[in-house]
């Protein structure tokens, strides 16, 4: 198909002057087929996935893990070290009436009705897993040690301590620590792809600050930097990754994680 660029007269500028093929009416068979057509192919690479509606969830349970893409000053260094589109992960709560609601590490630790959550990510989109066997239980241990760092301040270096959380680490705690079940795998900052300008910049802007570097007396970038390489976290997207979970539900597109 060629388009061709026409002038405000409607000529086509160029030698030629040939009328577009756009510009005749299809008729509305083969319109609908296209529209269709495109619809799928939009969905394929993740770009047609309506915002999701709170209502429109299927049940939910206590212990349920939702993920979502926020927008951050960390959210693409998370992506590209991680390899994944899910920057955000907070753990489902219900309440005696039976309404789901987030437990999330953002600064600090609070609780967040799930449509307001949803909101809160890019376009709407979540994802929602669930630990397979998970007894009702152990998922009411996890979700009050969750609770138990409600008011802590976030976390901004991913650091291993308790005295600030981060999304991820709170969602790991909070079953280990509640019901000694490990969810996601904790790994080396070095094993991440961090060689990325987004992932470098950040570590640039904070390395100062960092909690680890000022404990041990690194007063460089370089000395400061072997520190952090050896940090272990958890990451969104060890979690979602692991093995135990099942999908309940997701609007992303293919390739999220």
């Amino acid at each position: 198909m060629i388009f061709l660029i026409r002038d405000n007269e409607g000529a086509v500028v160029g030698d030629a002057v040939t009328k577009s093929p756009l510009s005749s009416p299809r008729p509305p068979v083969m319109m609908r087929q296209t529209l269709e057509r495109l619809a799928v192919l939009l969905a394929v690479i993740g770009l047609a996935y309506p915002a999701c509606a709170a209502d429109s969830l299927p049940p939910l349970k206590t212990g349920d893990i939702v993920f979502q893409r926020t927008e951050t000053n960390a959210s693409d260094a998370i992506m590209l070290a991680s390899g994944t589109q899910y920057t955000h992960v907070g753990l489902v709560e219900l309440d005696s009436a039976g309404r789901a609601n987030v437990i999330e590490a953002v600064g600090p630790v609070r609780t967040l009705p799930i449509d307001r959550w949803i909101k809160n990510g890019n376009e709407g989109r979540v994802t929602i897993k669930r630990l397979k066997g998970l007894d009702e239980g152990d998922a009411k241990k996890a979700a009050l040690r969750a609770r138990h760092y409600l008011g802590r301040p976030y976390d901004h270096f991913f650091y291993e301590t308790r005295d600030q959380i981060y999304c991820s680490e709170l969602i790991h705690a909070a079953f280990k620590e509640g019901a000694n079940i490990t969810v996601g795998r904790e790994e080396k900052v070095r094993e991440l792809n961090i060689d990325t300008g987004a992932a470098q910049q950040l570590i640039k802007q904070r390395w100062k600050a960092h909690p680890l570097c000022k404990a041990k007396s690194a007063g460089t970038f370089k000395a400061c930097y072997g520190l952090i390489m050896e940090q272990t976290l958890v990451t969104p997207a060890s979690i979602a990754r692991d093995p135990q979970m099942e999908l309940i539900y997701t609007n992303f597109g293919a390739g999220a994680e």
